[in-house]
């Protein structure tokens, strides 16, 4: 294929450019002997007491979270104390002791009652999401699309029907295009 004037000068420009980037770039050889004479720095593995501290830290705070969650939470029983006199308070001695009454603790709340009242407390937590499922499923199942209309015409009758095979011709002819 021989070169045309135009083609000759730009090939010229072009070996131009390729001798003087030749000429500038560092030869591929040079900088690979270097690269192989120069240490390589090596890369320390991680820090294995840093690791192990760092992995010890992360245990203890799952199982302390773990352990405060599983703890059954019971209300403290209230001891406060009545103090009361002895004595009614018309009495005109003042060296006799004052009683102390009892005070009614709380009761604690049953293991069975409590597991009782999970139970129900996911009972009904299922419940509501069975709800929830069927709600969403009626207005799933009621949707259209907002384009439908678009494409529903005055003719749909005629579009969805297939002619009786008993008609006449004349009205076979209704479904055929004018010719």
């Amino acid at each position: 294929m021989e070169l045309v004037g135009e083609e000759k000068k730009i090939q010229a420009l072009f070996s131009e450019l390729r001798l003087a980037d030749e000429q500038a770039a560092p030869s591929f050889l040079g900088v690979w002997s270097r690269a192989q004479l120069r240490p390589r720095a090596r890369v320390s593995p991680l820090n294995f007491p840093l690791a192990a501290a760092a992995f010890a830290v992360f245990v203890a705070v799952i199982a302390l979270a773990l352990w405060s969650n599983s703890r059954p939470q019971t209300p403290q029983p209230n001891h406060t104390v009545a103090v009361t006199p002895a004595k009614p308070p018309g009495s005109t001695t003042g060296d006799e002791p004052l009683k102390v009454l009892p005070t009614k603790e709380q009761p604690r709340v049953s293991r069975n009652a409590r597991t009782a009242r999970f139970a129900a407390r996911q009972k009904a937590e299922l419940l509501a999401a069975r709800r929830a499922e069927i709600r969403d499923a009626t207005a799933i199942s009621s949707w259209q699309s907002p384009t439908a209309t678009l494409l529903s015409s005055q003719n749909d009758a005629l579009l969805n029907s297939l002619p009786q095979l008993n008609e006449s011709v004349k009205d076979l002819k209704s479904f055929l295009p004018n010719k």
